[in-house]
């Protein structure tokens, strides 16, 4: 199997308006930081470079990641175009590129290994999955008199062949930047790299590690991360990752 054993880069995406939230939610404080300044350290500890992309108007620097091996760039008016402007920054060297954002504050440094060890064994791509403990159901909107809408629901998904997928992925570095070079527009890069025909595996994902969209998912964050750090300093080991319950006291 291919031994990709060059340099991993991560480009952490941070440019985004913050349209749902109400604010740009990675400038929020998470236990005495900015959001964004968390998927920084954990990416720290599997990578040998950063790129953060803030938006572009400049008027947010936060903090804690002007330092050395943290480079930051202006975003786009796309998530698409502030991957590529963190692409534009990533050594050419690079053999595995991590994409990640702000908003997935709470995945863990072990998260991003895993996801980089899939490339290095001879993945294309490789993300982290949840399975579905809900029924999934398509929906459509149905008008209502008044001119008002109702939504009606129709198929369900079948959960065992589907997964709530998270950040970090992994990429093979040159296939990455080559689905990004017809400068298409798409939800995210791996659904480029299954367009393309690349092979992309679903490691196991993390509980906690929560997509932050609302303010009240930035409170639930915060509780996760009183909880992750109780347990470290009473010296024992993180399970937020693993799916195990521990009660709160």
């Amino acid at each position: 199997m291919p031994d990709r054993g060059g340099p991993v880069w991560t480009i952490v995406l941070a440019a985004g308006g913050g349209t749902r939230f109400g604010g740009r939610k990675q400038f929020f404080d998470l236990g005495g930081e900015p959001l964004v300044a968390h998927p920084v350290r954990a990416a720290w500890a599997a990578s040998d470079g950063i790129v953060v992309v803030l938006p572009g108007d400049g008027d947010s620097d936060p903090d804690g990641l002007a330092t050395p091996g943290v480079l930051t760039v202006p975003g786009g008016a796309s998530r698409a175009e502030s991957v590529r402007a963190g692409l534009a920054t990533v050594p050419r060297d690079a053999t595995i590129i991590v994409v990640t954002d702000a908003a997935h504050p709470l995945a863990s440094a072990d998260l991003y290994r895993r996801v980089i060890a899939e490339v290095r064994a001879g993945a294309d791509a490789a993300v982290p999955g949840l399975p579905l403990t809900e029924v999934v159901k398509a929906v459509r909107p149905e008008p209502e008199p008044g001119g008002t809408e109702r939504l009606v629901a129709g198929t369900s998904l079948v959960r065992e062949t589907h997964r709530l997928v998270q950040t970090p992925h992994a990429f093979r570095a040159e296939l990455l930047r080559a689905v990004h070079a017809g400068a298409p527009e798409a939800v995210e890069d791996s659904a480029m790299v299954t367009a393309a025909g690349g092979r992309i595996v679903v490691v196991p994902g993390e509980p906690a590690n929560i997509h932050v969209t609302t303010p009240d998912e930035l409170a639930m964050a915060r509780l996760l991360l009183t909880h992750v750090r109780q347990m470290r300093s009473e010296g024992e080991p993180d399970e937020y990752g693993t799916g195990r319950v521990r009660a709160v006291r």
